[in-house]
């Protein structure tokens, strides 16, 4: 049983797994899409707001489906059944191109996102251009496709997801992205769909191993490090990746502990009361400047702004340990400050004593 967040579309045939959390801005796509649950946060719908929308229910997979079913996936009153493994597949959100470009045979993949080969967003983009199926999101090109299985999120466009449940084409979105754990499941969740069940779980064993190492390489030295997410005014809180990658390292994200929920935004003056020791900021341009970093923090004070890559922030597929394992380093190299400045500190007082 894997837990998941669901939404059914209305009418006939299709299980849509719901919920979100990444971080950083969309570029581009229609209202409704984007290369992650960023694209929400881009077109200006208030996290919370977004999260509210969703009911919580159990996802079962099972294996053989009933009544000669190959495969379903049952959820709530739904059941997708899928009766043999698809072999036209087509992709609308850049974790599930970037799952099935690593595990899928090429064959069996008719179409991925527009983000799938804009290195800016996707580690993967070498592999989608390869493959040289990269669509827009309008509902003919996906339909022109014929695929018998689609890959969505939640924050791809209900019109679009509608109507292609009313043409009769199984639609799966995976979108609980709010956690590692989370996305390890939808891996499982993708490679079950599509009869690959080994190859995900594979790639899930890589991930985690990454992820391990990456935490025994931050060690005790960095636990309880207080940090906050800020760039543009908005700090990232619970339930958003970056936040569960936080507590994994075991530092603290104060936008957290302080109850703040998805990407809210708040005034610089409240980040400098908080006094963070590291601050992470980002951007989605190369080598753009991040804007609106607070000054008057111990975190400026000892060179711990640490500027991230956008496409790290938007990482919601395996790709997530990029992310970890640049986070781990950062904050492994603010501990090395912290402790070098405390001990200049302690000469000082030393020297001034003598």
């Amino acid at each position: 049983m894997i837990k998941a967040r669901m939404l059914l579309l209305p009418g006939a045939f299709a299980l849509v797994l719901l919920a979100g959390a990444c971080t950083g801005p969309s570029d581009g796509g229609a209202a409704g899409d984007g290369a992650g649950v960023a694209g929400v946060a881009a077109l200006g719908v208030e996290h919370a707001e977004y999260l509210d929308s969703v009911a919580g229910a159990e996802l079962e997979l099972v294996e053989p489906g009933g009544d000669g079913v190959w495969r379903e996936i049952r959820g709530g009153e739904r059941v997708l059944r899928l009766e043999a493994p698809p072999q036209r597949i087509a992709s609308r959100t850049l974790a599930t191109d970037e799952i099935l470009l690593e595990i899928a045979e090429s064959d069996r993949i008719v179409l991925l996102s527009p983000f799938a080969d804009d290195p800016a967003f996707s580690p993967s983009a070498d592999a989608a251009r390869r493959l040289g199926r990269v669509g827009g999101f309008s509902t003919e090109e996906i339909l022109a496709a014929s695929p018998d299985l689609v890959f969505a999120a939640g924050f791809n466009s209900r019109e679009t997801l509608a109507q292609l449940e009313a043409a009769g084409v199984p639609v799966l979105v995976l979108d609980d992205h709010e956690s590692l754990a989370a996305i390890e499941n939808n891996i499982r969740v993708v490679g079950f769909a599509i009869g690959r069940d080994r190859e995900a779980e594979r790639l899930v064993e890589g991930m985690r191993s990454r992820l391990e190492a990456a935490r025994e390489r931050a060690g005790a030295r960095t636990a309880g490090l207080r940090i906050v997410h800020y760039s543009g005014g908005v700090v990232l809180g619970r339930r958003t990746v970056f936040d569960d990658a936080i507590r994994y390292l075991g530092a603290v994200n104060l936008a957290a502990e302080h109850g703040l929920v998805g990407w809210p935004r708040i005034s610089a003056e409240q980040v400098v009361l908080w006094n963070p020791d590291v601050i992470f900021t980002d951007s989605y341009g190369a080598g753009a400047a991040a804007v609106g970093v607070p000054d008057g923090t111990r975190a400026a004070g000892l060179g711990n702004v640490v500027h991230l890559d956008g496409r790290d922030m938007a990482a919601i597929s395996h790709h997530v340990v990029g992310l970890v394992d640049r986070l781990a380093d950062a904050l492994v190299r603010a501990a090395e400050r912290i402790e070098a400045a405390g001990a200049e500190d302690a000469a000082a007082v030393g020297a001034e004593r003598r």
